[in-house]
């Protein structure tokens, strides 16, 4: 039906012709990339009000590229540590997300003809997971914690609906249940901690701090067959599962990383039309953690963005083929009729214009980490600590400047301080 109605279009119009050549290498031309350098370089240098203050008429406007705006907006908000506003605008992307999972059907069909350029960007499954993933820190940060465990929740539900309804071939994301983990946990909710520290573990069972988490949560919660389960999993001692009731009548500095920068769209070797995530330089690894009167001890990935989000997108590539072929053989019906029907030549230069304009989308969210990364470390209460953060390599080198940061420890034995770090 869209494939009559295009052909129709363009044999009885051939100023329309022009028109859709015309808006096809307009698209072609727009980079989102390009315009917002200026912002990104300023993130990216630390300067994260200033970026997103940058970003703030572009996030304000209507059209294709709102989303990525508030993107990269928010997550500037996030890192500025001005989080009411953070939230706001991932408020605004999450709706905007969702909204354009509903893209009119004759907008889909022009991008037969043309490019996906044209249309408003909708954001890749990852990237509407990660909106509340943001949001779950941001309302931490805030002290939050019924409305993070809100977001939380949000974040494997939308992924339970992709794979379920969606038939996608993707996991439940283990940082979500580890912070709801350690959010129950804090609240004095032992059952509910020790279920999610269960879930995490099938996960990421390599999570170092889950050989304490299960012994505890098993420990809190009552349940003796449990704590010799993972005394035996992990070869715990008496001495050890000694040490672990122990720390956990000491509060709890819990450091969130947000380390390197996320893949990049380029276009795909064996299909220039689509797009393929690639790494970008990221020399750090991970982050040894300094924390006064405490023995150094290094961060630990959470949840890997970089190997999540070029893995959705080669699981999409079949249906990214199926849907280029399908607007191949638009653009040779279509210039074949304009050739019959109007002038050959017209016909041949549309034929090469859709051809040339049928470039890979390469829109992304440019603002996101490499990864998340975790340090916990058990501190005493009421105290002040001084902070150290060194960047390193694979090697163990150093990788950028140190950074230092002051946590000021309240009264509880419960007590989880969160401490967000940027890493670029």
């Amino acid at each position: 039906m869209y494939l009559a109605r295009i052909v129709h279009i363009t044999t009885t119009a051939p100023a329309v012709c022009a028109a859709i050549l015309a808006a096809s290498l307009s698209a072609a031309c727009g980079n989102y990339t390009h315009t917002t350098r200026a912002a990104r370089d300023e993130y990216y240098s630390g300067k994260c009000a200033e970026a997103a203050e940058r970003l703030k008429k572009g996030a304000d406007e209507e059209g294709k590229d709102q989303l990525l705006y508030l993107f990269d907006r928010a997550t500037a908000l996030h890192c500025a540590g001005q989080y009411e506003e953070a939230i706001k605008e991932f408020r605004r992307a999450d709706k905007l997300a969702d909204i354009s999972d509903y893209t009119s059907l004759s907008k889909e069909a022009a991008t037969l003809v043309t490019n996906d350029k044209i249309i408003q960007y909708k954001g890749e499954d990852f990237e509407k997971v990660l909106i509340n993933q943001f949001l779950a820190m941001d309302y931490l940060m805030l002290g939050n914690l019924e409305d993070a465990q809100v977001e939380n929740r949000r974040v494997n539900r939308k992924l339970y609906l992709m794979i379920t309804e969606g038939k996608r071939k993707y996991k439940l994301n283990p940082m979500a249940k580890y912070l709801s983990a350690l959010i129950y946990e804090s609240e004095g909710h032992y059952n509910d901690a020790y279920i999610d520290y269960k879930a995490v573990y099938e996960l990421a069972p390599d999570l170092p701090y889950l050989r304490e988490d299960l012994w505890r949560g098993a420990w809190k919660s009552g349940m003796h067959e449990d704590m010799e389960r993972w005394a035996t999993t992990f070869g715990l001692t008496p001495a050890d599962t000694k040490a672990i009731q122990a720390a956990a009548k000491r509060p709890e500095i819990v450091m969130l990383l947000e380390v390197g920068q996320a893949p990049e769209k380029v276009p795909h070797p064996n299909w220039r039309a689509l797009p393929k995530f690639v790494p970008r330089n990221n020399p750090v690894v991970y982050a040894d953690i300094e924390v006064e009167g405490l023995v150094p001890n290094r961060s630990h990935l959470l949840f890997d963005v970089e190997g999540t989000a070029i893995k959705d997108l080669d699981e999409k590539f079949a249906g990214l083929i199926a849907k280029r072929v399908g607007g191949v053989v638009v653009k040779e019906v279509i210039a074949d009729q304009v050739g019959r029907q109007t002038d050959p030549i017209l016909g041949q230069l549309l034929r090469f214009g859709m051809h040339a304009a049928d470039q890979a989308d390469l829109r992304s969210w440019q603002t996101l980490p490499q990864n998340f990364q975790v340090f916990r470390g058990r501190v005493d209460a009421g105290k002040a600590y001084k902070i150290k953060i060194l960047p390193r390599d694979g090697g163990g080198a150093t990788q950028g400047a140190e950074t230092e940061k002051v946590v000021q420890v309240p009264g509880g034995a419960s007590t989880k301080v969160f401490v967000p770090v940027r890493i670029y």
